[in-house]
């Protein structure tokens, strides 16, 4: 049973204008690049072309890059849907200006294996070689092609051909395979309308293989479409696999509606974002420092953005520096974690250095927590997933989410879950955090209870929602849900009607025998009320909460006339008896049978009956209501006033 075929090598053609490169791509595929009446008309590339090779050992995507400066974003189009570089110099003119430039972008942009084709060999004598490869060599000394196998070749006798052809099985044999990502993502470079297919879009595809049939969005309009068919070299397919060219003809939009530069993702993974974390390596040659508050020109996939940096923990970043930095783009755009980009400055254009997508939806950059984001960017950085969780650990108040940390680690859930497991506790589903935040949160929720209680010594409770806003500066919701049911089970706290109390607080020992004394006549005052009970805002308002929260006072709502009353428990309790002294069930009542049997007002009767009704003592049937509550069940009945 023979495995899977590898898949398809992206192998972006490289050099100056006129150095023979689609020539060369011709030769290699009998494939012509320049498609476009203007290039033809010209001789020169214009736009990235495309022609591919298969093989058994793997297909070859050839993605012929304009060689012109004015073309620029079209060559960077085409190092970013690649996993290696074809360099064309002439053996003519040897390194020019663009040869350079088109070097050290590729490198920018990542990559970093490639060989070089030296064309126009036959136009120079054998024995000037050795010397022309010298020059070459010391051309390409810091760069990633320094030890890059160099191939004399030429299209029009077909010498170094097949050593070029060796080549290129070599590099897709040794080229890492294509990013993982969570879904599809496929720029989009050409958009165009065809007979009987309807809408058509091309590009590199990244992440997961794309089938017919699937559905997708396009960002950043937030388009909804599904693959109606899928080509890959001209033929029709079933999918498409990640990392070689593929042609989706769309179902739910009209070509007008598409533009170049946008991407074809799987819905929900990778919406448009505003801002982007990166890490960043300035040009040897950049022509001066980048700064915070500069404005850039981000090339990346098939699109360019405007963009602000805002450096991370530098000043400044000198030429050949490497540093994290900050891009707030001008118009949200599509991005995943890894993506390679170039930063250029807008004018006069010069580039300025490449960087690489670290948190694809970063927070914004605030003073007081820049240092905390520098740590958990440089673990980022470095694949580090240890600390990756210590970073959100220390900046979500100790819970690790799984899903940001798989995304900055660009590790899928399962296997970063597992990792996790391993010296993290499970808080909850996809949150975790270690066991030392948890003793930690633990002990900060008492700490914080005890705080208040402080503050408010009189108060039975605390107010829960309030305490658990105010624990959360410190603490993650789910670390407070976490030591609140831990405490709670515990018996460490009590937990009431939505109050909070630490067990062992008594307010009562807190009170002065003046403050006792004034507490007695409170719930004398409303002992001897009966069910018509004083004004509870005549009293002082901290003995009255208090007694409220030891149950003694009820407070009850008549919702008719938007007041409070307050009652004793006793009164309510003897009520009871009383009815059930004058209304024997299984006799029935009426509202105001029941006030003239206890001697009170609708005021009171109202909400009293109410509360009797929610404690089960009475029941209500319509007009009605009928005593539930066993005889001499309560004390006697309120005295009459």
């Amino acid at each position: 049973m023979t495995g899977a075929p590898p898949p398809p090598l992206g192998l972006a053609v490289i050099g100056h204008v006129n150095h023979g490169k689609t020539a060369l791509v011709r030769a290699l595929t009998g494939m012509e690049t320049d498609r476009l009446p203007e290039e033809k008309s010209r001789g020169m590339s214009i736009a990235l072309g495309f022609a591919f090779r298969e093989d058994p050992a793997g297909d070859i995507d050839f993605l012929d890059a304009p060689g012109h400066e004015d073309f620029l974003r079209a060559m960077v189009m085409g190092t970013a849907g690649a996993r290696a570089a074809l360099l064309v110099v002439s053996a003519v003119e040897g390194f020019a200006r663009q040869t350079r430039e088109h070097l050290q972008i590729a490198g920018l942009m990542g990559l970093n294996l490639g060989l070089v084709a030296v064309t126009k060999a036959d136009l120079v004598p054998p024995d000037a070689r050795p010397g022309l490869e010298a020059r070459l060599r010391r051309e390409m000394e810091d760069s990633f092609l320094a030890s890059a196998p160099l191939v004399f070749c030429s299209a029009v006798t077909g010498e170094g051909l097949e050593a070029l052809h060796g080549g290129i099985r070599a590099l897709a044999a040794q080229a890492p395979p294509p990013d993982p990502l969570p879904g599809v993502f496929l720029p989009m470079d050409r958009v165009f309308s065809l007979a009987g297919a309807g809408t058509v879009v091309t590009g590199s595809l990244q992440g997961a293989d794309l089938g017919a049939g699937d559905e997708g969005v396009l960002e950043p309009s937030g388009r909804r479409v599904q693959v109606r068919q899928l080509q890959v070299h001209g033929r029709q397919v079933a999918s498409a696999r990640a990392g070689g060219r593929a042609a989706a003809a769309l179902r739910g939009v009209a070509p007008d509606e598409v533009r170049p530069g946008e991407v074809l993702c799987t819905p929900g993974i990778f919406p448009a974002t505003a801002r982007i974390d990166i890490a960043l390596t300035l040009s040897p040659e950049a022509p001066r420092p980048l700064r915070s508050g500069d404005e850039v020109r981000v090339l990346w996939g098939a699109r360019q953005d405007i963009a602000r940096v805002r450096l991370i923990g530098d000043a400044a970043l000198a030429p050949g520096a490497e540093g994290l930095a900050q891009l707030r783009l001008a118009a949200p755009a599509p991005v995943h974690a890894g993506q390679r980009l170039l930063l250029r400055r807008p004018s006069p254009a010069a580039t300025l250095g490449g960087g690489r997508v670290l948190d694809p939806v970063a927070p914004e950059l605030r003073a007081r927590t820049l240092e905390a984001r520098r740590g958990l960017l440089a673990a980022t950085l470095a694949g580090d997933l240890d600390g990756i969780a210590a970073g959100l650990a220390g900046r979500d108040g100790g819970a690790v989410s799984l899903a940001e940390a798989a995304r900055l680690a660009r590790r899928s859930p399962a296997e970063v879950e597992a990792a996790l497991s391993l010296s993290l506790i499970r808080l909850d589903e996809g949150v975790f955090a270690p066991e030392a935040a948890l003793a930690a949160a633990r002990q900060a929720y008492l700490d914080r209870l005890a705080e208040a209680h402080g503050r408010q010594p009189l108060q039975a409770f605390i107010p829960l929602a309030a305490f658990r806003n105010g624990l959360s500066r410190a603490l993650s919701p789910a670390l407070i849900a976490w030591a609140e049911n831990r405490l709670a089970d515990a018996g460490e706290i009590r937990l009431e009607r939505g109050r909070i109390a630490l067990a062992g607080h008594d307010p009562f020992a807190t009170l002065s025998a003046d403050q006792l004394s004034r507490l007695a006549g409170i719930e004398s005052d409303f002992r001897a009320g009966g069910l018509s009970p004083p004004d509870p805002s005549a009293f002082e308002a901290d003995l009255m909460e208090l007694l409220l929260a030891s149950g003694r006072l009820v407070a009850l709502r008549n919702h008719a006339l938007r007041q409070t009353l307050v009652f004793h428990l006793n009164a309510l309790d003897a009520a009871v008896g009383a009815l059930h002294a004058a209304f024997p069930p299984p006799m029935a009542f009426t509202t105001g049978e029941a006030r003239a049997a206890l001697s009170t007002s609708r005021k009171f009767i109202v909400p009293a009956l109410e509360f009797l009704d929610s404690r089960g003592d009475t029941a209500r049937r319509g007009d009605v209501r009928q005593v539930t509550a066993p005889r001499n069940r309560f004390g006697p009945a309120p005295v009459p006033h």
